[in-house]
């Protein structure tokens, strides 16, 4: 198939139903604005049947499109400023959860998202590799199970002359990492999952911040194989992801056999070596 040919089938799925396909148009991290949301409210009512779907990834999609129509839903869709796409051998839609918003976020997912998409979103690849942006260890965005998966932590670090022992702390920590035993804060870092939630319930600012950034995940899928994400050793600052994505990419577009996913290349040539083409180490 020619270049010229795969960009005019981006976006396109086949359905059950003879002549009829569906259009897919990207949504970076899953945010569209109002008038994107009534320009496909109109392309559904005049080139489908009035239904929209969202897709696991969080883009939309227009069904029972007359495969005739397809490149004029597909224009109309860019003039609405949704570009279509997230099928076949690419980077496919990057997922985010609302953690920018989110009271439990700790990093900005739809910041991030945004950013991979604008550098990388679309590329070719040997095949499709899916990425995912979680908020916090509350996971929503499911990040071990995609190829690359960004998590944001934050760990507490308390501060014993400022607490009054209230126990709002030990209330809101779900895994018992804090206790408040006779005024006195007992925190386990061992316990700590570094969701960041005792810091934001304090109401007289005695936890402050050990640290914070964002935990990667590599080598996940699932589907029909079910493969869980290696864990990165440490933190990565936000401003540093996206050039690890980067190398990721680049690792895997110039070192995957046809048809191989990123963790099945890990399983070939091993975890470290995927990890340092990233400037990573797996965490054991």
């Amino acid at each position: 198939m020619t270049d010229e040919k795969k960009s005019k089938n981006q976006g396109v799925l086949r359905l059950r139903e003879k002549g009829k396909v569906a259009v897919r148009g990207r949504i970076p991290a899953g945010v569209m604005t109002a008038s994107q949301m009534a320009a496909v409210a109109r392309i559904a009512e005049e080139f489908g049947d009035g239904e929209v779907a969202m897709t696991a990834r969080l883009n939309v999609e227009i069904p029972f499109v007359d495969r005739r129509n397809a490149g004029v839903v597909a224009e109309r869709l860019r003039e609405a400023g949704i570009e279509p796409g997230s099928t076949g051998a690419t980077l496919r839609s990057v997922v985010a959860c609302k953690g920018t918003v989110c009271r439990h976020g700790c990093c900005d997912t739809q910041g991030l998202a945004r950013a991979i998409e604008e550098r990388y979103g679309g590329c070719e690849l040997p095949r499709k590799l899916k990425i995912s942006v979680a908020g916090c260890p509350n996971n929503c965005a499911r990040v071990q199970i995609n190829d690359i998966g960004i998590m944001g932590r934050r760990f507490p670090a308390f501060h014993a002359g400022d607490c009054e022992g209230c126990g709002a702390c030990e209330k809101v920590c779900r895994e018992g990492a804090v206790r408040v035993v006779d005024g006195e804060v007992l925190f386990s870092g061992e316990d700590c999952v570094g969701c960041g939630d005792c810091i934001a319930i304090c109401p007289k600012d005695a936890i402050g911040v050990a640290s914070e950034g964002l935990r990667l995940y590599i080598g996940g899928r699932s589907g029909r194989v079910l493969q869980v994400g290696t864990e990165a050793e440490g933190l990565v600052p936000e401003e540093e992801a996206l050039e690890i994505v980067g190398r990721l990419l680049d690792y895997f577009r110039e070192n995957a056999q046809p048809g191989e996913r990123l963790g099945e290349l890990m399983g070939r040539v091993g975890e470290y070596e995927v990890f340092a083409a990233a400037g990573l180490r797996p965490r054991r």
